[in-house]
């Protein structure tokens, strides 16, 4: 026995020295990113971060890309609504604000929140999009994918912009955001989406309108649309947007931002716990108050291509499971790896130790198996006793 424990303590050596550290991964933005525990580098008279009940969050710069805190920044978690901020991001640039679109039953009827789109009715894509971003209709959201040639293809597109601005944790399956297999997003990634359309005037337009009139059943009738930002409806100073969102899958979600003094920050909420505009602007306030006494967790990175902001480098993103569990701020994100890597750097360090301890079981039962093989070749050794006759 004492061979065995010598052998599997040298395989466990061997494997421990060629198995990568827990940090060994490159995380997108930075590798203090890959924390699922609030943090954040407090300065000098910097305030503690408030409690905020949400699963997941981001508080960034909008203008530096600097990320002042965060919690589970890149874990993967079903968007809702706020995915129709891509939706927004992609079909701006493509769609004639005066492009008419006449919705069929099926597009007035789907499931959800609805702005109320009438069968027939011609609707411009400048009223489509305030029926999105607003109350967040799903019929338009339908409607303007149908626009733009159809669901499929500005889902395609979708994920498109989103690799693009390198928002890696994000598959979106439909334009309304409504919870389907695989659509998925992080904090991180709504982030980066935000920023990006706080760029493009018709984004802030549309995402800091607090209402508009809408086409109402009815020959030349309106009627008034309200946004569901509480945040922005109820006065925050400097309130800009951005996007709400619910679904049972997803919980609340939310993305906000807000300027003061020229500093715009944006603040994105995955599975929120109290009242999203509560949680939301409790990190505002706190980011308002501490951002120069704070020294950044890491970057919003720079779109493919854009190589002026800093942070553009890394590549690889952190998704881990949306049932991630919760651990101690000092947890690091080794089993979050890039789950495309084959090197031996996209191995975690438990698989590295699960291997050992298979090793180590192999080892263990060749070697005992050799034993006995040995005891039994030493008793067919040895002369038979003699059986004497009384």
């Amino acid at each position: 026995m004492r061979r065995i424990f010598i052998t599997a303590a040298a395989v466990i050596t061997i494997f421990s020295l060629v198995a990568p550290s827990a940090g060994a991964e490159e995380v997108l933005g930075g590798p203090l990113l890959a924390k699922k525990a609030p943090t954040v580098q407090l300065g000098p008279g910097a305030d503690p971060l408030p409690k905020v009940f949400a699963k997941t969050w981001v508080l960034a710069d909008a203008t530096t890309g600097a990320v002042l805190a965060a919690k589970g920044a890149h874990i993967q978690r079903a968007p809702a609504s706020t995915l129709k901020s891509l939706t927004a991001l992609t079909l701006l640039p493509i769609l004639d604000p005066n492009q008419v679109y006449r919705p069929t039953r099926k597009v007035t009827s789907i499931y959800g929140s609805r702005v109320g789109l009438v069968p027939g009715k011609p609707y411009t894509a400048n009223e489509l999009f305030y029926g999105l971003m607003l109350p967040s209709g799903n019929d338009a959201a339908v409607a303007l994918a149908k626009m733009n040639g159809g669901v499929k293809t500005t889902v395609s597109q979708m994920n498109g912009v989103a690799a693009s601005l390198q928002a890696l944790n994000t598959n979106a399956r439909n334009t309304s955001g409504l919870d389907a297999p695989g659509q998925v997003s992080s904090a991180y990634d709504l982030a980066l989406i935000a920023r990006a359309g706080l760029e493009r005037p018709d984004f802030v337009k549309y995402s800091s309108a607090k209402s508009a009139q809408f086409p109402a059943k009815g020959r030349g009738k309106t009627k008034t649309i309200y946004n569901q930002n509480r945040l922005l409806t109820g006065g925050y100073k400097g309130a800009i947007g951005v996007k709400t969102g619910f679904t049972t899958k997803a919980g609340r979600t939310f993305v906000a931002a807000a300027e003061r003094n020229g500093t715009t920050l944006i603040v994105s909420l995955m599975g929120v716990k109290e009242q999203s505009a509560v949680a939301a602007q409790k990190l505002l306030d706190w980011g308002f108050a501490n951002s120069g006494k704070v020294t950044p967790i890491g970057t919003l990175v720079s779109p493919v291509g854009d190589n002026n902001a800093a942070g553009a480098v890394p590549v690889t993103a952190v998704a881990a499971p949306e049932t991630a569990p919760e651990t101690t701020e000092g947890d690091s994100a080794a089993s979050m790896a890039n789950p495309t890597s084959t090197s031996t750097a996209g191995i975690s360090v438990w698989s590295w130790g699960w291997l050992a301890l298979f090793l180590f079981a192999v080892v263990a039962a060749f070697m005992g198996l050799r034993n006995i093989s040995r005891n039994r070749r030493g008793r067919h050794a040895r002369p038979g006793r003699v059986r004497l006759e009384r």
